[in-house]
């Protein structure tokens, strides 16, 4: 069965950078909190990680340029049973990523609108959320591809006004000292 090619290289592009940015905006405060300055040191070994990965799907994609992505590269040179393996490890990986996600969004919508519902407000707000964004993507792939152009111009313009007006209060001393012990968690 062939899959058909219903979302554009921007909704593409906007979907694989959405999963990344939103990461972004939850992850480092709670990583600083645990590591302080050093988690700039997590972030180098991380990205250079991911970018032997990188570099791999660059060469299996321009090899093998069809839809399933790496489920189809992988099912193509260990067959069926590793690709059927990788595809419950994905799903897996991605269900706790986006639960963790939810999560944090939640604490951060219910800090910013002060709601309180007592201590599950940010498990409610974390439902609600997920069940939006099922809705959506019940309603269909093209619409969500197009909402999540929307979400990602916005947290791209968000990330520049943040850095643009973070950068006047740049200051070495706030990276001393860079190794710390373990801090309570901001949230």
């Amino acid at each position: 069965m062939e899959l058909k090619k219903n979302l554009s290289k921007l909704d593409v592009f906007c979907l694989s950078t959405g999963a990344m940015l939103s990461g972004l905006f939850l992850l480092p405060g709670h990583a600083f909190a645990q590591a302080g300055p050093a988690i700039l040191i997590s972030y180098v070994i991380a990205g250079l990680l991911a970018f032997t990965g990188l570099l791999s799907q660059a060469e299996l994609v321009s090899a093998m340029p069809k839809a399933g992505g790496t489920y189809f590269y992988i099912t193509r040179s260990m067959g069926s049973a590793v690709g059927t393996v990788y595809g419950l490890i994905t799903w897996f990986s991605l269900a706790l990523k986006t639960a963790y996600e939810l999560f944090f969004m939640g604490v951060l919508i219910a800090t910013l609108t002060k709601l309180d519902f007592g201590a599950a407000t940010p498990n409610l707000i974390a439902s609600v959320l997920c069940l939006l964004f099922v809705t959506i993507n019940l309603i269909g792939i093209k619409e969500a591809g197009k909402l999540q152009v929307l979400l990602v111009l916005l947290l791209l313009a968000a990330l520049f006004l943040f850095c643009y007006q973070a950068f006047p209060s740049l200051d070495a001393q706030n990276f001393n000292p860079f190794l710390t012990h373990p801090r309570e968690a901001i949230v």
